[in-house]
């Protein structure tokens, strides 16, 4: 669904410019699933608001997703 294309200059600042790419494509992946258990707990509190702390690991999952991404972007550079 992303696709990003790095400037030529940045490209020769970078160690593994690919490897840069997917830290960056897994960290905007995980802030989309971060938020989008943000917007089901949302739904929740007013449906059902016993259930609201149920999809509390899909924002875990997300924010490990877009760390691991933060860490690839490091060992890029």
């Amino acid at each position: 669904m992303f696709h990003f294309e790095l400037r030529p200059e940045v490209k020769k600042q970078l160690k593994n410019p690919d490897l840069f790419v997917k830290g960056q494509e897994k960290m905007y992946w995980g802030i989309i699933l971060a938020m989008s258990a943000v917007v089901i707990m949302l739904i929740l509190m007013f449906k059902d608001p016993e259930k609201v702390l149920h999809p509390v690991w899909l924002m875990f999952f997300g924010l490990g997703l877009a760390g691991w991404g933060e860490v690839q972007k490091y060992r890029a550079k």
